[in-house]
């Protein structure tokens, strides 16, 4: 009797001094949170009856130092923006410089590869520039994945923080980056 005494006091001594499961997945969990960096947009809508949207989004999360997200082209309509996911990212958080590419598919091409009825178009957008407090600016290339070794069409772009999006980005955040990369981007690209 004495014996089994001994060892529920000692089982005893080793679950207390070994941290409960609950009590470690707090902070295993505090390490992987994903952050949510915020969206950045020059998007401009025209008013009336038939609104329109041209420009670029920019929505950036952070995992464990790694930067993720989706890239945004609204040439059109106003609703079912294209996206892409980022990919090929490159962080600096010293400096802030800050490069991705994105594949996208923002509508039909038509040319004499195509056919008559056109196909998906495969937009290239590769950007590097310079991730701030309240902007992301720098040199946005555009090509066609049918031909990226064309020049493309290469523009300077500054893109500002908008508080109320980056709340409800905050707010629909993935639980974490593998989660996010095994959704479906809606409205992504078609190659």
């Amino acid at each position: 009797m004495h014996r089994i005494a001994s060892f529920a006091f000692s089982l005893a001594l080793a679950f207390a001094a070994t941290p409960s499961l609950a009590a470690r997945a707090p902070a295993a969990a505090a390490q992987a949170a994903v952050e949510t960096v915020g969206v950045y947009s020059n998007v401009r809508v025209s008013g009336g009856e038939d609104p329109h949207a041209e420009g670029y989004d920019v929505e950036l999360y952070r995992e464990n130092g790694v930067v993720f997200g989706l890239f945004y082209s609204s040439q059109g309509m106003v609703g079912d923006t294209p996206r892409g996911r980022l990919q090929d990212v490159r962080y600096d958080a010293a400096s802030g410089k800050l490069s991705f590419r994105a594949k996208l598919t923002i509508g039909q091409e038509f040319s004499k590869d195509s056919g008559p009825d056109g196909r998906p178009s495969r937009d290239l957008f590769e950007f590097d520039g310079t991730l701030g407090a309240k902007t992301l600016s720098g040199a946005l290339l555009h090509r066609s994945g049918y031909a990226p070794s064309e020049a493309g069409e290469r523009q300077m772009v500054t893109l500002k923080r908008d508080a109320q999006r980056s709340r409800d980005a905050g707010e629909l955040a993935p639980a974490s980056r593998a989660q996010w990369l095994a959704e479906p981007v809606p409205n992504g690209p078609q190659w």
